[in-house]
């Protein structure tokens, strides 16, 4: 068990690219080398992490997850811990291999917004999105977020972080700062409220973006 790592878990469209950059930003407070890039609908794949993301869907091996977060070779300018992501679906396995975690929760009432950010940043970012696609991706989405909303929910360990869709995008900032500050130890001064901001803006456009698109098709 590491206590050098802090891994982000979390299921596809849920935030946690943005939540790694923004805690990684915090820890080194340099938002000029951690400056946030996002696409017009919010995707902030490439930012700001210690360790690349695992590079697996979360359908894949959790075991083959927790092996690369551990053999990977970290940069000799990082600062421990390591903060880095994945999508771990097995919450009981992070807690065997990592002293601490952060874990993204959601909600039932979420799925409906998060299949439409989801479809927004990963696919009408990649490709054009046609009305025609959307009987596809929509299913397909909501199907992979109802399977895992029982595994992404609120666990009692003490050494995990729980921090709920709610808080990344709905509630006042300054819940979600209070909390990983309290969990990491970075200065609350640290954190962005105008990145977190600027996230909240581009993922809002791209959910709306899509909802606007299944209406024309109806």
């Amino acid at each position: 068990m590491t206590a050098d790592i802090i891994p982000i878990s979390y299921m596809s469209g849920t935030g946690g690219n943005f939540l790694c950059h923004f805690i990684v930003s915090a820890k080194y407070n340099d938002f000029d080398k951690y400056a946030l890039k996002l696409s017009i609908y919010g995707n902030a794949h490439g930012n700001g992490a210690d360790i690349p993301i695992a590079p697996y869907a979360p359908y894949d091996s959790d075991e083959k997850k927790i092996d690369y977060l551990l053999s990977y070779n970290i940069a000799t300018d990082k600062i421990k811990p390591y903060y880095t992501l994945g999508h771990i679906v097995d919450s009981q396995l992070i807690t065997k291999n990592f002293k601490k975690s952060i874990r993204i929760t959601y909600d039932k009432d979420d799925i409906d917004l998060l299949t439409n950010i989801f479809i927004g940043k990963y696919v009408s970012d990649s490709k054009n999105l046609v009305r025609n696609k959307l009987s596809i991706f929509i299913p397909a989405t909501k199907f992979q977020l109802v399977k895992n909303s029982t595994n992404f929910v609120y666990e009692h360990h003490d050494n995990v972080l729980y921090v709920s869709w709610k808080n990344i995008y709905h509630d006042n900032p300054s819940i979600l700062i209070d909390k990983l500050h309290k969990f990491t130890d970075i200065p609350m001064a640290n954190f962005s409220v105008d990145q977190l901001l600027q996230w909240r803006e581009a993922t809002r456009l791209g959910a709306n973006t899509v909802e606007t698109r299944i209406q024309e098709k109806k």
